[in-house]
């Protein structure tokens, strides 16, 4: 039960944090691909996915262990109730 709510939170904080850095890629080739290349879009493909890099980190260690907790919380509840069921029927 535990490793079920571990694995839980884990999955919607990597989740998050991942999500976030694939809009920051998206959104920093943007530039590059309707530009070209040149030293502004390099500065801005870089400059995006730092700020992305930092922002997702951050929404994910406070939305994504927020939201995390309650889900892996609420499948420990339930499988604590089947257990309990399961036990006092025999």
């Amino acid at each position: 039960m535990f490793r079920s709510q571990r694995s839980r939170e884990g999955w919607v904080v990597r989740g998050t944090a991942w999500s976030g850095l694939t809009l920051g890629v998206v959104l920093g080739l943007v530039p590059l691909a309707f530009s070209g290349v040149s030293w502004w879009t390099v500065l801005a493909f870089f400059g995006t996915m730092a700020l992305f890099y930092i922002g997702s980190a951050n929404v994910a260690n406070s939305v994504g262990d927020a939201v995390g907790y309650r889900w892996g919380q609420s499948e420990l509840r339930k499988r604590w109730q089947a257990f309990v069921r399961a036990r006092e029927a025999g």
